[in-house]
């Protein structure tokens, strides 16, 4: 069948439909392929090697053991999908390439019928996604951390919190809230610049995590503050061992190109269950507490008592 266009200049214009069509599909940036409804591979465009990196076989199955194990059930349940809907369908998933990295593609697979409307083959079209989530990965990392410290920032870390108060309330355990504020990093900003008062946050960030175990959160709440979830405690002494130790980490000396200078925090602490059962209450009383540590002259820490 032809397919056809009337210009004035040149006349008609005609090529063959099949012609065309395979032209299109062969140069194609996508991958393109064609299946029968039981998942043997009828066709492949050459772009397979482009995008995966090999040619692939009649048979899907070496084809879905390259498929990340979390992913490969939704692609197999793609094929049912759309001969039981009658619908074209998508699926994003983690493929091993053929130089055995890792890329992200998505196929969208459309039901082929025959002249009588019953579905005969599944046409897959699929193409590499990989950079597309990439930068949807870099967007939530910016969501949600410190671009400086990379440090989750206060949305995640309230997240976090509510999600450790849930747990703690079902296993009985206590949690400490920790709220950390850089003494006088104004004037560190002020008399070095902010290039140094920027590394110095970097510097600092790394300090205090090294500090922590891996189940703890550290986040920036914005400037110089800083906020602590020490999950799973046994005690306040517990507590008091962990503040301790940020305190000497924090009051060695910093080496910052020509500077060397001593920087010291003040630390207000509050307790799950102890000082409340959510996270504005805890996130109240341990400011509370940090409050009263600036008041006494800083450098030091305290935990929330309801009666001071």
């Amino acid at each position: 069948m032809p397919v056809c266009d009337y210009n004035e200049l040149s006349g008609d214009l005609c090529v063959d439909l099949e012609s065309f069509l395979r032209q299109i599909v062969q140069e194609a940036w996508d991958m393109v392929g064609l299946t029968d409804i039981y998942g043997k591979l009828l066709y492949a465009s050459d772009s397979c090697d482009r995008v995966i990196g090999f040619r692939p076989p009649n048979n899907l199955e070496e084809l879905l053991s390259r498929i990340d194990h979390g992913y490969r059930m939704d692609v197999r349940k793609l094929f049912f999908k759309v001969i039981q809907s009658g619908n074209k369908e998508k699926v994003e998933y983690l493929f091993q390439h053929a130089n055995e990295g890792w890329i992200w593609l998505e196929t969208v697979a459309i039901p082929i019928r025959d002249v009588g409307g019953e579905i005969r083959q599944i046409a897959l079209v699929t193409n590499d996604i990989t950079l597309r989530k990439q930068q949807e990965s870099r967007l939530i990392s910016l969501a949600y951390h410190d671009p400086l410290t990379g440090l989750p920032n206060r949305r995640l870390f309230k997240e976090h919190l509510n999600q450790a108060l849930l747990q703690a309330r079902r296993t009985g355990k206590q949690l400490a809230l920790l709220y950390v504020d850089i003494d006088d990093f104004k004037m560190i900003n002020d008399t070095m610049g902010h290039d140094i008062g920027d590394s110095f946050l970097q510097d600092f960030a790394s300090r205090i995590r090294n500090c922590l175990r891996e189940v703890d959160m550290f986040a920036r709440m914005g400037g110089d503050e800083f906020t602590i979830l020490l999950p799973m405690m046994d005690s306040a002494e517990n507590v008091e061992t962990v503040a301790r130790r940020i305190f000497r980490s924090i009051e060695k000396p910093y080496q910052l190109g020509e500077h060397s200078f001593h920087a010291t925090v003040s630390m207000g602490i509050a307790l799950y269950p102890r000082d409340g059962d959510d996270f504005n209450v805890l996130l109240k009383h341990v400011d509370m507490a940090l409050y009263q540590v600036k008041e006494k002259g800083r450098n030091a820490f305290r935990f929330f008592h309801s009666d001071r």
